[in-house]
């Protein structure tokens, strides 16, 4: 769970960056993408897991403090790593159809990803020593 939660306030940092950078000038965004790819780990369907994690989170929210739907957070996602959906409501529904022990697939290889990067480091730390 904390991961979780550290994983969601790097990407509140990710969507007030983002917001920051539309109000100055357009050539100051840095050109980050996304190149799905699901045999070797994310597809858009996992950006799409993920914005149905933050949308139901309800830690989301508009500049009246409202919590935003799902199609706004997707949106500020494609926004931030420069790709597309295209059609948003059906990789929320590709999500949910996910078999019942297969439903969090993006966010259990994060996980993964973290906790082998953690490791490597832990043991390079003792390696030096």
């Amino acid at each position: 769970m904390m991961l979780l939660e550290s994983e969601i306030d790097l990407l509140k940092f990710t969507f007030l960056r983002t917001n920051h950078f539309s109000n100055n000038n357009q050539s100051n965004i840095p050109k980050v993408y996304f190149i799905p790819n699901s045999r070797k780990g994310l597809g858009i369907d996992s950006m799409g897991e993920l914005a149905v994690s933050f949308e139901l989170s309800g830690q989301f929210v508009n500049e009246a403090g409202i919590s935003v739907p799902y199609i706004h957070i997707a949106h500020a996602l494609e926004q931030a790593f420069n790709f597309t959906f295209g059609n948003v409501h059906k990789s929320k529904g590709r999500v949910f159809k996910r078999k019942p022990f297969n439903l969090t697939k993006a966010l259990d290889y994060l996980k993964n990803l973290v906790i082998r990067e953690n490791r490597n480091r832990v043991a390079n730390k003792n390696e030096k020593r």
